[in-house]
């Protein structure tokens, strides 16, 4: 509900107005994830909408953050809005609810001369109660910066909020089929998942309970919650009506891919406290969440994120099959593991195959797995590729 206009007021009274720093750089990406508390619902969130939405805009633009992934837009008129007073110079898009009575949304505002969109997409909506009836919002997009483009997939969530029982299985459902998601279908892309996951990483904050995201905070060689530091340090992003935010929750958090550790710059990752001071009570003008933001600076020799078009070759055929398919690849001179994943994430079939240079071949005994979608991956050293293979009945 709105907080009464009295405490707003004392809010405001403890700074004065102050530059909004900024974060980014020209030659680094940028990516943020925030919860804007009921973004444009005049009856939840802070009182002032239109104070708010200047905040908003006030900290998007002046921090020079490339991408934002945000959380609880409830108006889309409100989001339209803050797109126009934007300019030309950004673009956004706004995801759906899948149940009539849930207001919140998901969307992403980008830099256009950085983020160049590619494919949007609301994903895992088969399991939109899991997701609180917010499923996740997908944008693949081409990231352009000086004298290199990489195509990056950012995914942004808004999980299940509450201290019940029932509420933290439907986060660790959520949480379980955003990763048997991820391993199926995105095996080998440069991923980055923002968001509001209302629960912490080292515990659940219901006592007593493990993490719901345990599967992929301990799968260290796939994935890594660039926020774990946060959550180590008991540092809050949700504030708890403490306007210094030492109070709350580490329940806002980032997660990347394997393809992007190297290009992640090490301890970038932080909560944007510097706008407790920046914006007269922020916690009650703007939300009761702090922005948490990291930096990626990729290099064109590395290889971590390369242009479309240059990941290693993976070719499958016949696609569909019936009761086998040959896949072909380019080796490298390393043993290789050749794995078959079904569509709830689980491991069916492996093969270990000698090393050799230039292309290879194998022939996948399909027999005795049951008629659908599969993942096929081929792992040589630290370079791993996979397509999806459709068996027919």
């Amino acid at each position: 509900m709105k907080r009464c206009l009295f405490v707003l007021l004392l809010g405001w009274t403890f700074s004065a107005w102050a530059q909004i720093p900024s974060v980014g750089t020209s030659t680094t990406l940028e990516v943020a994830t925030w919860n804007v508390e009921w973004f444009g619902d005049p009856n939840n969130g802070p009182l002032d909408e239109a104070r708010q939405q200047a905040n908003v805009r006030a900290v998007i633009t002046q921090s020079t953050i490339d991408l934002w992934a945000l959380q609880e837009v409830s108006d889309p008129a409100a989001f339209q809005a803050l797109l126009d007073s934007l300019g030309s110079d950004y673009e956004g898009v706004l995801g759906q609810t899948a149940s009539p009575g849930v207001t919140q949304r998901l969307a992403f505002v980008y830099r256009r001369d950085v983020i160049r969109r590619r494919r949007v997409e609301q994903i895992l909506t088969e399991f939109a109660r899991a997701f609180a009836y917010r499923p996740p919002l997908l944008l693949e997009a081409a990231v352009h910066l000086p004298d290199t483009t990489m195509i990056v997939t950012f995914i942004t969530l808004h999980m299940k909020a509450g201290r019940d029982l029932e509420d933290y299985d439907r986060r660790r459902e959520a949480a379980d089929r955003l990763y048997r998601r991820l391993n199926l279908l995105y095996g080998n892309r440069p991923i980055v998942v923002l968001g509001d996951w209302n629960d912490e990483l080292h515990a659940s904050i219901i006592t007593g309970l493990p993490s719901p995201y345990e599967d992929f905070r301990t799968d260290t060689d796939n994935y890594r919650f660039l926020t774990e530091t946060l959550d180590a340090a008991d540092l809050p992003t949700w504030c708890d009506d403490s306007i210094t935010c030492r109070t709350g929750s580490t329940i806002d958090h980032i997660l990347i891919t394997d393809e992007l550790f190297s290009a992640y710059e090490e301890s970038s990752a932080d909560r944007f406290t510097a706008l407790l001071n920046a914006i007269p009570g922020f916690v009650y003008s703007t939300s009761d969440h702090l922005p948490v933001y990291a930096r990626f600076r990729f290099r064109r020799a590395s290889g971590v994120v390369p242009p479309e078009g240059s990941q290693p070759v993976l070719h499958l055929y016949p696609n569909p099959a019936h009761t086998q398919a040959w896949v072909v690849w380019e080796g490298r001179g390393a043993p290789v593991l050749i794995r078959v994943w079904d569509v709830l994430g689980r491991l069916v079939r492996q093969w270990h195959r000698p090393s050799r240079f230039g292309q290879a071949r194998f022939r996948l005994d399909l027999e005795g797995l049951a008629a659908g979608m599969y993942r096929i991956e081929v792992v040589e050293g630290d370079r791993r590729v996979s397509r999806s293979l459709f068996r027919l009945p």
